[in-house]
């Protein structure tokens, strides 16, 4: 059994090395006569992946890769941010994080076996699961990060999903829907949304009635798009589904504080 742990190191991802190695990364740090200068920010990323031979028609495949974040501190927001991954740790330093990690492929792998017990594939399968974190940007104090996912055990088909959270690096939180809509909870968002479907053939496949707000999306000063799963609005066949709304069209909907701390178009 071969065992791959990686860590790259640098903002997004522009170098790989065999061990931990925090390059650091200047972000908009103007010069100046003054000695005054922001603090640089570091990510870090770890990988582990790994197969097993669970008998002659079945193998089960694990990779999962998570960032790290050296330059947070605050443990609150390191819970957030690591709240989809599963993982609840005393600190999430890179050792800490390669444990977890091979905890969780240890398990993986011992729920496959269990699982081919009762049922194995007839010919040959691998079923796997796989896991990644990336940074969506990185503007000021502002960061987005996108969790994505996949897997295959069996059955029809696997599955796939991609969540957002969007971290107010300064006031140590994440930004949710209440921080920027006066009222999230408006009649009105179900016929937005309805009206921004990007594929029609999406729309004919809804399996609800209404579509409500969640907090699973990104922003910038123009524009925020809301993301939904399979079988969160819609059927699996049509995928994960994108509405992006442009600020100019819900402005009204938009809470002033917002509208000035992100300096809306």
């Amino acid at each position: 059994m071969k065992k791959l742990f990686a860590i790259l190191s640098a903002g997004f991802f522009l170098a790989s090395c065999s061990k931990t190695e925090n390059k650091e990364i200047n972000i908009n740090v103007n010069k100046s006569d003054s000695l005054d200068v922001k603090k640089e920010f570091v990510i870090d990323s770890i990988r582990v992946q790994d197969s097993l031979v669970i008998n002659k028609n079945l193998t089960a495949s694990f990779n999962k890769q998570l960032l790290i974040f050296p330059s947070v501190q605050n443990k609150t927001l390191l819970d957030s941010i690591y709240s989809k991954t599963n993982i609840k740790a005393n600190s999430y330093d890179a050792n800490t994080l390669k444990s977890e990690l091979e905890k969780d492929m240890r398990k993986s792998f011992d729920d496959t076996k269990n699982s081919s017990k009762e049922w194995s594939p007839e010919s040959k399968q691998t079923w796997d699961e796989v896991f990644d974190m990336k940074v969506v940007s990185h503007t000021g104090d502002i960061l987005t990060l996108k969790y994505s996912g996949s897997g295959y055990t069996g059955g029809a088909h696997g599955y796939y999903f991609e969540n957002y959270k969007t971290f107010d690096l300064k006031n140590n939180k994440v930004i949710s829907q209440n921080d920027i809509f006066k009222n999230p909870k408006d009649a009105n968002w179900d016929k937005i949304l309805k009206n921004n479907f990007v594929k029609k053939d999406q729309k004919d496949m809804m399996i609800v009635d209404k579509i409500a707000l969640n907090n699973n999306f990104y922003f910038d000063n123009q524009k925020i798009t809301f993301v939904y799963n399979q079988y969160e609005i819609t059927a699996y066949a049509a995928g994960v589904v994108y509405f992006t709304l442009n600020f100019k069209d819900i402005k009204d909907q938009l809470k002033p504080e917002f509208i000035q701390r992100y300096n809306i178009k």
